[in-house]
């Protein structure tokens, strides 16, 4: 999360309405349709995906830009999307969320969603023992977070690299006990560790916040049985594209922002592989003037921050957007070099 240094402005939520949800849902469904060209209108149903073979290889070029192509998990961590969820990231690199969100203007909420895969990679190494293998030997770097409209924390999911009964010796070394619940094969805590495990069809690890009431389950139990949702469909149709994203974040609001006092009733922010590094974008729908979001956008200070990530900071090039010019979007295209300081160390 973002340092204590930058305090946020007068929150926004003692003046917003329920009926602002609703809004903030049609936000949603606009920021997808401008970079998702078409939807399937009938669905099919819902099927597991298997463990595919290895990716065939590519020149390092063709490795550099077509990330679609050399992601066999997306389909099966994207087959365990919450149908419900009202914020979403899929991660195809490791990133230094608060690096990221400081640059490029991301909510707090959003920065959560960009923060599930170190969180869960942190959790893990504190419980491993010493003789025990990294969690980066077993779980692969893709990650798809989601959150509720409840939720307070992200469902994690993240692909397996290793054999079901692999994955299980690991969870085992880590101090953790099986349990069946629901159908699911659940691995919880026996000492302090913030999520609960379970092992999915498809080779697919889920971190269940422990925080959630319940057993966390009902969205994977949502997932199993349901069709895909209208926003799997078109984050499918985004991720499978040749120079598709490395990282994508769509949530809806209303929510607050820590640099303006209007509220933000929906993100979205994608990082794509160029030739030359990454292009990064935002898109923020306000409640309120988006003219004067741009202002503060393009004036912030973040002295918590290397020179390096303000430096970043200032050149986002932020504009007023959309049919009805209520988006605030932003823009900074980064070189190989220029994107080190948002890039998470192996």
């Amino acid at each position: 999360m973002l340092s204590s240094v930058r305090e946020p402005m007068t929150s926004p939520m003692t003046r917003i309405g329920t009926s602002m949800v609703g809004r903030a849902v049609v936000g949603v469904a606009l920021l997808l349709g401008l970079i998702a060209g078409c939807q399937r209108e009938d669905p099919p149903p819902r099927e597991r995906v298997p463990s595919p073979p290895p990716p065939a290889a590519s020149t390092p070029n063709d490795a550099a830009i077509d990330v679609a192509a050399a992601d066999p998990a997306r389909a099966r961590l994207l087959a365990w999307l919450d149908p419900d969820a009202v914020s979403v990231a899929y991660l195809r690199t490791p990133l230094r969320a608060d690096a990221v969100a400081v640059v490029y203007g991301l909510p707090p909420r959003a920065e959560d969603l960009l923060e599930a895969m170190g969180d869960v990679d942190e959790a893990l190494e504190a419980i491993r023992p010493s003789d025990a293998p990294s969690a980066t030997t077993w779980l692969g770097p893709q990650t798809l977070a989601s959150a509720s409209l409840m939720a307070k924390k992200p469902l994690v999911l993240r692909p397996l690299t290793v054999s079901r009964a692999e994955a299980i010796t690991r969870l085992e070394a880590l101090g953790l006990q099986r349990q069946e619940v629901d159908a699911f094969e659940v691995w919880v805590p026996r000492r302090v560790f913030p999520h609960r495990v379970v092992l999915l069809e498809g080779d697919v690890a889920g971190f269940i916040p422990v925080s959630d009431p319940g057993t966390g389950l009902p969205p994977l139990i949502a997932a199993r049985d349901t069709p895909p949702s209208d926003v799997e469909t078109q984050l499918d149709a985004l991720l499978e594209l040749p120079g598709g994203p490395v990282a994508a974040v769509f949530a809806a609001g209303p929510m607050l922002h820590l640099d303006f006092d209007q509220a933000v009733l929906a993100v979205r922010f994608e990082l794509r592989p160029t030739p030359e590094g990454f292009d990064g974008q935002i898109a923020l729908q306000i409640d309120g003037e988006p003219s004067a979001v741009v202002t503060v956008l393009s004036a912030r200070n973040a002295p918590e921050q290397s020179d390096a990530v303000q430096q970043l900071m200032k050149r986002v090039t932020f504009v007023v957007d959309g049919p009805d010019r209520s988006v605030v979007a932003g823009r900074l295209q980064l070189s190989t070099a220029d994107a080190a300081p948002l890039l998470a160390e192996p």
